[in-house]
């Protein structure tokens, strides 16, 4: 994803739909252990599954995408590609995404349009173990406020 104002603007929306939708999203990009396309736009869990979220605007590389989707792939249970692009379906790229059984979503204003369902698939045990490390400190601090009283939550965490 571009790094300027429209990427951040992207990705938050993205960002608050995903937990509309019961995800818990990782507030950074998160490190994928590949050869090529190390960094995934947004990283999500929900269940037992891992999902990753490659955006690209209107002037990023819909070929690209592909790449970075096939990196992802070792990694997360779902890999999703989100175009901000009226005719996403239009890209000749678009089966490439569909046979590897990634999942395609248009990006439009404010509304995020699922076109592809992804496929679930199986990861290496190596680079799960990579994402769940990135995302354990994220699920233990929010199981932990979700137990602390309100008046615990803006006490110095060495004191509780």
């Amino acid at each position: 994803m571009e790094k300027h104002c429209d990427y951040q603007a992207a990705r938050k929306q993205l960002i608050s739909f995903l937990q509309s939708e019961g995800f818990r999203v990782h507030p950074e990009e998160v490190y994928c252990p590949a050869v090529k396309h190390c960094w995934v736009d947004v990283a999500a869990v929900k269940g037992q599954d891992y999902w990753a979220f490659e955006y690209k605007s209107r002037s990023d590389s819909i070929k690209r995408g592909l790449a970075q989707c096939r990196s992802y792939s070792n990694a997360f249970n779902y890999v999703v590609l989100v175009a901000n692009r009226q005719r996403t379906t239009s890209s000749p790229y678009f089966g490439n995404f569909k046979r590897d059984g990634f999942g395609v979503w248009s990006h439009t204003g404010t509304r995020f349009n699922p076109l592809v369902k992804p496929q679930r698939r199986s990861v290496r045990g190596r680079s799960r173990a990579v994402i769940e490390r990135q995302f354990k400190r994220l699920i233990l601090d929010c199981d932990a406020c979700g137990n602390r009283k309100i008046s615990e939550w803006f006490a110095p965490h060495d004191e509780i």
